[in-house]
């Protein structure tokens, strides 16, 4: 895959994560199969991420999706003969985490967790919100949540010695200067709570790439996606979005590609319009102080709940 230096000019960076990305994003190939794999992923019942659990199915997977709720695809589970299941994951309250595990051993029975894809976030649009511990909702579900399921999933021994890990990210980190669970906002719009957690979320992974050297991590950005995430917009203004922005079927594309193909390259962020990104030095996502002080917090902060 193509690999290109990205600037850290925030203006520059986030025009080009627009500009003909529809052109620009690639699709992921149905080869190599998947047969005998188990993956799990975050959010994968609406939106991105059930494309993404829709391609893996179709490549061969066994997917178990984790969410909060699992109405919307009640009949896609049923219909899979046993290649997609639905466990309940509140990653807004990590307290629940541990109920997660436990539905999750049943199911694999003794097997491991081939790849683990913590795609699942928010980003609101209403006024600043906290999760059950008191954190910035943003925070706690983009990356304190994740950060619990994956600790847990290690500790019980739920992933395969060699697995996966992905982190869905956005390139709107590159407008934030730091992740912290008490950051507030005033007004409806929490854009930069969100920019601040998907720093939080690339900190986080060159974090688990560097503590965990067995482990493939990798690290994407979908593009530019007109989701449900958010909500909020007008009429004209969804209009003109959904002429800029991606299908949730082609935000995914990326994520399968990491998921799927050979050569993907670990600890590597990896962007819809670039192939594999190559941050500058000096870009914020880089600095090894900050991603392991960043990494420490969530331990301690996960410790105090789980004492």
């Amino acid at each position: 895959m193509k690999s290109r230096e990205i600037t850290t000019n925030k203006a520059r960076r986030l025009f080009n994560c627009i500009w003909r990305q529809k052109s620009k994003t690639p699709v992921c190939p149905m080869e190599p199969t998947m047969n005998g794999m188990i993956i799990a992923i975050t959010g994968g019942n609406r939106g991105i991420g059930l494309e993404t659990t829709k391609g893996l199915i179709a490549r061969g997977a066994e997917v178990i999706i984790l969410a909060r709720s699992g109405k919307t695809v009640a009949s896609f589970v049923q219909e899979s003969k046993g290649r997609a299941h639905f466990v309940s994951l509140d990653l807004a309250d990590i307290s629940s985490v541990e109920k997660t595990i436990e539905d999750l051993k049943l199911i694999l029975n003794g097997r491991k967790i081939d790849k683990l894809i913590n795609n699942a976030g928010i980003a609101l649009n209403e006024p600043h919100r906290l999760s059950p511990q008191g954190y910035e909702l943003t925070f706690a579900v983009n990356v304190l949540g994740h950060h619990a399921l994956f600790v847990q999933c290690d500790t019980a021994s739920l992933l395969s010695p060699k697995v996966q890990i992905i982190a869905v990210t956005g390139d709107l980190y590159i407008q934030a200067e730091a992740c912290t669970p008490d950051y507030t906002y005033k007004g409806n719009s929490g854009n930069a709570a969100y920019a601040r957690s998907k720093l939080g979320v690339m900190w986080w992974a060159y974090e688990c790439s560097r503590l965990f050297p067995n482990y493939q991590v990798n690290i994407v950005h979908p593009g530019a996606v007109l989701t449900g995430l958010g909500g909020g917009a007008g009429p004209i203004a969804r209009s003109i979005l959904k002429s800029i922005t991606l299908t949730p079927k082609e935000g995914a594309q990326m994520s399968l590609i990491c998921a799927t193909q050979p050569e993907i390259e670990s600890g590597a962020y990896y962007h819809n319009t670039v192939g594999q990104a190559v941050l500058s030095k000096d870009d914020i996502a880089l600095d090894r102080k900050k991603s392991r002080d960043f990494w420490n917090m969530l331990d301690q902060i996960y410790k105090t709940i789980y004492a």
